[in-house]
């Protein structure tokens, strides 16, 4: 797949973008003879014709329009169809490890959150070989769930088991009981260290979370949160509509990077397979708290809808 995936991006920039083989070269970061030998591939392989193909079914149009009215980096939509809400979700997932693959070399630090849609992409990981100066990180403690397969730290491992590059841990839950414990975890040697590498990432992956009723939260932290009109939650940091990040002083105890950080993390790639995170992905997108979206054409229809109907209450 990440061949093809490089092949598919070749001819997409060359035919479809008017670059030159040698602005290809230096933005995929491969040699300009590469970008020749993938252009004459795809020619022979059916992949150009009048137009690009690619191997999942993809939305052009609108993945064309979210990318102009948001300044995204890179988005890709595919289409819906009629599929099951679990196929939707194994075909968005499927769609962000190959691009996940493709983005991935020996000089990059790959900074990970958690959850259903970040596991479900980890296991459809396909990397051709394996990298071994690559890091991962987590981008926050361990949130202690009891389906450990959606903690940040178990994703980490399974990521450099297949990559067969480093990992790194913070070795302490993702929220402490009050402000001098977190202040003392946060000076650990090893908490500083994997902290840093997380900061300093190239790139991020992270799902988008769509209401305020975690857990972690108590009744009273659940209405302030709500009053603030926070939306959606990305590793923590709650924010409204617009991606403003909402800050209520007392939830925020927390092992993980400071926000300053973590949005400005080259790459910030959301994975959205569920349409009732099309609103909290709107604030994201807003905000320009991720400059890169993978997910489906029933978030992305949604997303469009709440954007052009401002007075929808969201």
């Amino acid at each position: 797949m990440q061949e093809l995936e490089i092949l598919f991006k070749v001819a997409q920039m060359y035919y479809e973008q008017k670059m030159t083989q040698n602005d290809i070269a230096e933005k995929l970061y491969i040699s300009r003879s590469n970008v020749s030998r993938f252009i004459k591939q795809a020619n022979e392989e059916g992949i150009v014709e009048i137009t690009v193909h690619y191997p999942f079914e993809r939305m052009r149009r609108i993945e064309i329009e979210l990318r102009k009215r948001f300044d995204l980096e890179e988005i890709r939509i595919i289409d819906t169809g009629d599929r099951t809400p679990f196929n939707n979700y194994t075909a968005t997932t499927k769609l962000a490890a190959s691009y996940i693959n493709m983005q991935l070399n020996n000089n990059s630090t790959l900074a990970l959150t958690c959850g259903n849609t970040i596991c479900g992409m980890v296991h459809e990981l396909r990397p051709k070989g394996y990298l071994p100066d690559m890091q991962v990180v987590p981008l926050m403690g361990s949130i202690e769930s009891s389906n450990v397969i959606l903690d940040g730290h178990y994703l980490v491992r399974q990521v450099a088991e297949i990559y067969g590059c480093r990992h790194y841990y913070i070795m302490a839950p993702f929220r402490v009981d009050d402000e001098s414990t977190c202040q003392k975890l946060l000076n650990r040697p090893a908490v500083i260290e994997t902290l840093s590498l997380a900061e300093n990432a190239t790139i991020m992956c992270t799902g988008i979370g769509s209401d305020v009723k975690s857990p972690y939260l108590t009744a009273e932290e659940r209405k302030a949160f709500e009053q603030c009109g926070a939306i959606g939650y990305i590793s923590g940091y709650y924010f409204d509509k617009n991606g403003q990040i909402v800050n209520v002083p007392e939830f925020y105890n927390k092992m993980i990077c400071t926000s300053r950080k973590m949005f400005s993390i080259p790459t910030r790639c959301a994975v959205v397979a569920d349409i009732v995170k099309a609103k909290a992905t709107l604030g994201a997108l807003r905000g320009k708290l991720i400059n890169v979206l993978i997910t489906n054409s029933a978030v992305a229809n949604g997303i469009l809808y709440y954007d052009d109907n401002s007075k929808v209450k969201i």
